[in-house]
Protein backbone atom coordinates (compact mmCIF):
# COMPACT_ATOMS: atom_id res chain seq x y z
CA UNK A 1 0.00 0.00 0.00
CA UNK A 2 1.42 3.35 -1.02
CA UNK A 3 1.07 6.20 1.40
CA UNK A 4 1.18 9.60 -0.18
CA UNK A 5 2.58 12.50 1.76
CA UNK A 6 0.40 15.50 2.41
CA UNK A 7 1.93 18.75 1.25
CA UNK A 8 2.35 21.28 4.03
CA UNK A 9 -0.08 24.16 3.97
CA UNK A 10 1.46 27.51 4.81
CA UNK A 11 -0.47 30.08 6.77
CA UNK A 12 -0.52 33.70 5.70
CA UNK A 13 0.16 36.52 8.15
CA UNK A 14 -3.57 37.02 8.76
CA UNK A 15 -4.02 33.34 9.70
CA UNK A 16 -5.75 32.22 6.47
CA UNK A 17 -4.43 28.95 5.07
CA UNK A 18 -2.82 29.20 1.65
CA UNK A 19 -2.65 26.25 -0.74
CA UNK A 20 0.77 25.82 -2.28
CA UNK A 21 1.41 26.37 -5.97
CA UNK A 22 1.82 22.69 -6.80
CA UNK A 23 -1.62 21.86 -5.43
CA UNK A 24 -3.17 24.70 -7.45
CA UNK A 25 -1.39 23.47 -10.59
CA UNK A 26 -2.69 19.93 -10.07
CA UNK A 27 -6.23 21.24 -9.55
CA UNK A 28 -5.97 23.26 -12.80
CA UNK A 29 -4.68 20.26 -14.76
CA UNK A 30 -7.49 18.05 -13.45
CA UNK A 31 -10.11 20.70 -14.33
CA UNK A 32 -8.63 21.03 -17.84
CA UNK A 33 -8.67 17.24 -18.27
CA UNK A 34 -12.32 17.14 -17.26
CA UNK A 35 -13.15 19.92 -19.73
CA UNK A 36 -11.42 18.08 -22.58
CA UNK A 37 -13.28 14.88 -21.76
CA UNK A 38 -16.60 16.75 -21.69
CA UNK A 39 -15.80 18.31 -25.09
CA UNK A 40 -14.91 14.98 -26.72
CA UNK A 41 -18.04 13.37 -25.25
CA UNK A 42 -20.10 16.14 -26.88
CA UNK A 43 -21.38 17.54 -23.59
CA UNK A 44 -19.91 21.04 -24.08
CA UNK A 45 -19.10 23.09 -27.16
CA UNK A 46 -15.74 24.48 -28.29
CA UNK A 47 -16.82 27.95 -27.14
CA UNK A 48 -17.62 26.62 -23.67
CA UNK A 49 -14.22 24.96 -23.48
CA UNK A 50 -12.60 28.24 -24.53
CA UNK A 51 -14.52 30.00 -21.76
CA UNK A 52 -13.05 27.50 -19.30
CA UNK A 53 -9.56 28.35 -20.55
CA UNK A 54 -8.98 25.22 -22.64
CA UNK A 55 -7.67 25.82 -26.16
CA UNK A 56 -6.99 23.18 -28.80
CA UNK A 57 -3.86 23.54 -30.91
CA UNK A 58 -3.82 22.75 -34.59
CA UNK A 59 -1.20 20.23 -35.66
CA UNK A 60 1.02 21.04 -38.58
Amino acid sequence: MNNTANAPVAEAANGVKRVDRLARLIEKVMADKESVELYYNGEITREESHARGVRFARTV
